[in-house]
């Protein structure tokens, strides 16, 4: 369900493509200005990417433009930068912070980003330069090098001062404290800036017990530390401990966004977040493997059912109930899937610790196979009755098996991941057809051997 915001973007979009179309400047520059840039940045990617451009250039000055910019997906973003002239390039750029540049500039052409860094200002260069170096994924390659610093002997009138006259700087949350070779020795909030006597000395009533990360600390981690904290901003410091930037929370709601995005994208076998904008082929390429295994997994479970000819010959009205137990199974291992990945990934669950998760689940699979294979037995009973005379033992098996087959379902779902997670893999690899194709080769196996068991 569309939100009352997104209603009235797609209402401005249709608008715009009509004023667009009589060339109307004066309107389409009013609604251009007087929108959010965030709510403009949505409303610009239902338009190809001319029209994006020729709606951005009536925006009222660069850093509008650089807002708008900043809003949308890089990619996007990318795609119009490299159809300005790199004096308006830059122009635009610079208007961002320094993570913002790198963001983008990471996301051109080597040789564009190149020529476009070369025509920025030393000082703006420098800095995108100095993050390009990290990982992208990393503390480093997401931080924001303008952070509010003070040395730690100076007074709380002229951290007041600094704050005063610091216009660069993106967002203050924090004063952090330095000593003479700038390494991070404190913090002091701006409330407690503000409540202090002016001749107080920072370092008298900062908080020594400053929580930092690495420059190379995965950016997953920094959002996790973030939010056990519930900070606003965490400095980041390099290997001897010089403060260097600080991750401010916006970026760490970016962070966790991209995370699950590329959770649920890896559970569903449907490659990453960046191939989101990418060409048909590419996604075909990333699929494919997964597609391929699942293939393989019902080539062997018609293997697995033709081992059985004899019994369905038998009893063909068995085969009725093969994807019924298939489907239960597999929905509840997709079930305990998701909750041990999700743990995993939150930290909530530790590997040392992984027997407990696995247990629960087992536990669980057991309690409603139970439940649902009473029923499915039920269900097997009337429709086994008159048809048969072993109706109640095909009424016991299809029980049974469902019950079996979802316990170990449950087993296999919520051991797997954690399996990939000892061997250092991604465990959201380990879902998505990996899983489900594994119980739905078990799944038949337990349902024709408990039915050969049984009747």
């Amino acid at each position: 369900m569309q939100t009352t915001q997104q209603q009235k973007n797609y209402r401005y979009f249709g608008t715009l493509r009509r004023l667009l179309r009589r060339n109307a400047g004066p309107n389409i520059r009013k609604i251009v200005n007087k929108t959010h840039p965030a709510d403009l940045a949505q409303i610009l990617s239902y338009f190809p990417v001319d029209d994006q451009l020729t709606i951005l250039t009536y925006a009222e000055d660069n850093r509008r433009r650089a807002e708008v910019l900043r809003n949308m997906p890089m990619d996007n973003a990318a795609e119009l930068v490299v159809k300005l002239d790199i004096k308006k390039a830059v122009d635009v750029i610079c208007e961002m912070s320094a993570d913002d540049q790198a963001d983008l500039l990471g996301e051109l052409d080597e040789a564009v980003a190149t020529e476009i860094i070369n025509a920025m200002p030393q000082e703006d260069s420098d800095d995108v330069q100095d993050l390009l170096r990290y990982d992208e994924r990393s503390a480093g390659g997401i931080m924001n090098p303008d952070v509010m610093a003070i040395h730690m002997d100076a007074t709380i009138a002229e951290a007041i001062k600094m704050v005063q006259g610091a216009e660069d700087v993106d967002m203050i949350f924090y004063m952090y404290v330095v000593d003479d070779h700038n390494s991070l020795c404190g913090v002091l909030s701006l409330r407690r800036l503000v409540t202090a006597k002016p001749a107080t000395v920072i370092k008298n009533i900062m908080n020594p017990n400053v929580v930092s990360v690495r420059t190379e600390e995965d950016q997953e981690d920094v959002a996790r530390l973030v939010t056990r904290y519930d900070f606003l901003a965490i400095p980041v410091v390099d290997d001897t401990n010089n403060l260097v930037g600080a991750v401010t929370v916006d970026d760490v709601i970016d962070v966790i966004a991209e995370e699950a995005t590329e959770d649920f994208l890896k559970m569903a076998g449907a490659g990453d977040e960046h191939q989101q904008s990418a060409s048909p082929f590419k996604h075909v390429l990333s699929r494919a493997p997964w597609l391929f295994a699942a293939l393989v997994g019902g080539i062997l479970a018609s293997f697995v059912i033709s081992s059985f000819e004899e019994t369905l010959s038998r009893y063909l009205v068995l085969a009725a109930f093969i994807p019924v137990i298939i489907g239960m199974a597999g929905n509840v291992g997709t079930q305990s899937l998701a909750v041990v990945v999700r743990g995993l990934a939150t930290r909530q669950i530790k590997i040392k610790q992984a027997w407990n998760s696995i247990s629960n689940e087992i536990v669980v699979g057991i309690i409603l196979g139970c439940l649902y294979g009473a029923v499915l037995g039920a269900v097997g009973l009337w429709k086994f009755s008159g048809v048969t005379p072993d109706a109640m033992n095909l009424a016991l098996a299809v029980g049974a098996a469902t019950a079996t087959a979802m316990c170990l379902a449950a087993f296999v779902a919520s051991s797997i991941p954690i399996m990939f997670a000892k061997l250092n893999i991604d465990p959201a690899v380990a879902t998505g057809p990996f899983v489900t194709t594994a119980i739905d080769i078990l799944g038949v196996t337990i349902y024709f051997t408990v039915v050969n068991v049984l009747v």
